[in-house]
């Protein structure tokens, strides 16, 4: 389960496209796939292993000029199911 200090980096086994600020990301294994929408996308583009999910939605909200407290819980709500699906990975450290 994800906490926002937690960072994350795309599976070594993943492929992402990011097409008109939307991101198709496909799991070269099992062949399932996750289309993102804007705000997905801007997780996805963020996730370099070196920063912590709180930072991301703390841009996200400053970003879209949201209540950091929602994108908070937005981005742990994705990043769990990016992580369950196999799209993701905790950086080791």
């Amino acid at each position: 389960m994800p906490t926002l200090t937690a960072c994350y980096r795309p599976a070594s086994d993943t492929a992402a496209e990011i097409v008109d600020d939307q991101a198709v990301i496909i799991h070269l294994i099992s062949g399932t796939y996750i289309a993102l929408n804007t705000t997905g996308a801007f997780l996805w583009q963020r996730l370099d292993g070196q920063t912590p999910l709180a930072a991301i939605a703390a841009e996200l909200a400053a970003a879209y000029e949201v209540n950091p407290e929602i994108t908070g819980a937005d981005v742990l709500a994705l990043a769990a199911e990016l992580e369950e699906e196999g799209f993701i990975q905790p950086a080791p450290g």
